[in-house]
Formats: structure tokens, C-alpha cells, sequence
């Protein structure tokens, strides 16, 4: 099976911006001010935001393309992964993540439309390949408790509920569920 997710490059930043834009307010819970929502997004998802991103060295930003299959198609971002080694992304979160080497999946987000139709699967797939491949014993991630969505996707997909966290928003504190997947 070919790989759907490529390393993002400059030239998929204003496809990743945009479709950031998209998602991001679909991961929050229902109450939370959408002006909030919007600065969170200006700081953390902008196109400037993501080219920092792609900057750092323990960053890695991987993107799904419409009609992909191969890796040759240039179609729009339809998904995406901003993945951190280690816990650097919540160094708070660090003892409650058991298996070492690790590596957080910051982002993991898929275009609406494609919602239901097994892209996450294979995204997910491609993250723990890549994963194994580079010794990494777990992966790790935290979502907000009231996206029952994407929770009852990590659990189907084998991850293990370590803990919780706070995440701020725009300076509102959201409860988030912490995650661990064994590799």
C-alpha cells in the first residue's frame, strides 16, 4: 500500500492554513466563542504558523492531497499531521506517557468532506509506519472530552487513555483526554 501522507513543503502552506481554518473549529466544544476560536487559529494554524513549523527540527508536518494515491498528485490538502518528538508539545503530559521513545501527534485533522470514507485510517496507518520505522515506541496525543468523534476514533484505533490535560484557547482553559498508542 503507497503512502497518503507526504512531507508538507512552502507550497502547501496556504492549503494547510486554510484547511486548519476549517477543521480546528470542529475539534472544539460547541460552547466555546468562536472569536476565540478565530485567534487561536490567526496564531496557530496561519500559513506563518505552519512554515515555523516546518522549520523545526523535531516538527514534521505531513499532508494528504486530494486524489493521492501515488504522492505525484498536487490536489488541495484534504488532511494533515503536525507530528513533535517526544513530549515537547506538553511537557506537562511527560509522566503520563509510558512508552519511551514517543512522538505527540500535535494536529491530526481530515476535511469534512472526507469524514467517513477511511482517510484518518490510512493517515493514521502511514504516522505508525513511518513511526516504527524510526524506533519510536508510542505515539501520544490529547483531544478536548467533548469531541466524542475523534475520541472514539483513537480508541478504535488502539489508543489507551493515560490521563488529562488543560489546553488554552485563546486564554479559555479546555479539559482535553490524554492518549497513547503502543507501537
Amino acid at each position: 500500500m503507497s503512502e497518503l501522507l507526504h512531507v508538507a513543503h512552502e507550497a502547501d502552506l496556504p492549503g494547510l492554513s486554510a484547511l486548519a481554518a476549517r477543521t480546528f473549529p470542529l475539534a472544539c466544544p460547541p460552547e466555546l466563542d468562536r472569536e476565540v476560536i478565530a485567534a487561536f487559529v490567526a496564531e496557530n494554524l496561519s500559513e506563518e504558523a505552519f512554515r515555523r513549523y516546518l522549520e523545526v527540527p523535531d516538527h514534521e508536518v505531513l499532508v494528504a492531497r486530494e486524489g493521492d494515491g501515488d504522492g505525484r498528485d498536487a490536489g488541495e490538502p484534504v488532511g494533515y499531521v503536525l507530528l513533535v518528538a517526544g513530549t515537547a508539545m506538553d511537557p506537562a503530559c511527560e509522566g503520563q506517557i509510558v512508552h519511551r521513545p514517543t512522538t505527540g501527534i500535535s494536529k491530526f485533522y481530515v476535511h469534512p468532506g472526507y469524514h467517513g470514507v477511511g482517510i484518518a485510517a490510512r493517515m493514521l496507518d502511514d504516522v505508525t509506519r513511518r513511526s516504527r520505522r524510526r524506533g519510536v515506541r508510542s505515539l501520544w496525543l490529547a483531544t478536548n472530552v467533548a469531541n466524542t468523534r475523534a475520541r472514539r476514533f483513537y480508541v478504535k484505533h488502539g489508543f489507551r487513555a493515560r490521563g488529562e490535560r488543560t489546553f488554552d484557547v485563546g486564554g479559555v482553559a479546555n479539559a482535553d483526554v490524554v492518549y497513547e498508542l503502543t507501537l
